[in-house]
């Protein structure tokens, strides 16, 4: 095998290693794809209470961001009134929302949190309060959270990809700088 075949191998073998190493880091992993979850609301979706709650407990598999923004929160009854007093208040992986009352009916409870490892994860859910309400009248109270964070890069953390690229770039220019040095030097012993 003459040099300059040995050359071009090395080059090659070089070449497909850098990619497979790109494919590697730029691929998505289990744990980055495993945002938090709801693990339980109370009152709990399609609950028919006796009377009106004080306020809505979300607990989630992780802890919410308290960033200001991070947590939004809505509840509305069967006539769209915002029943939301105040601001949700975020303890560890619980979040809690005062609500006012008295309510009749079904009320619509909606969500959103950034969650743990930054992305924004939302919901919604309804129950009643004295006998089962018009759930289909409630849901049709305006545009959910998650419609209106749709097209926000909110919670979106670039800089990993970002790490990534520039990670990525350098290996293919040092296994490209060897491959160059080490061929050179084999064009000089000849």
């Amino acid at each position: 095998m003459s040099s300059t075949t040995r050359r071009a191998s090395r080059l090659s073998g070089a070449i497909a290693g850098a990619a497979v190493a790109a494919l590697l880091l730029l691929s998505p992993t289990a744990t980055a794809a495993a945002h938090d979850a709801l693990l339980a609301s109370d009152p709990a979706p399609d609950d028919v209470l006796g009377t009106t709650p004080d306020k809505i407990t979300l607990t989630f598999s992780d802890a919410a961001s308290t960033e200001p923004g991070a947590t939004e929160f809505a509840a509305f009854d069967e006539e769209c009134s915002p029943l939301a007093s105040g601001e949700p208040v975020v303890d560890g992986n619980t979040v809690t929302q005062a609500i006012s009352g008295p309510v009749e009916g079904a009320v619509l409870v909606q969500w959103k949190v950034v969650s743990s490892d930054g992305h924004p994860i939302s919901d919604e859910y309804t129950f009643s309060v004295g006998e089962e309400g018009k759930v289909a009248a409630v849901e049709q109270c305006g545009e959910s959270l998650a419609e209106q964070a749709e097209g926000s890069s909110e919670g979106f953390n670039a800089v990993p990809y970002a790490v990534g690229g520039a990670l990525i770039f350098t290996a293919v220019g040092v296994v490209i700088a060897v491959a160059i040095v080490r061929g050179r030097r084999g064009a000089t012993k000849e």
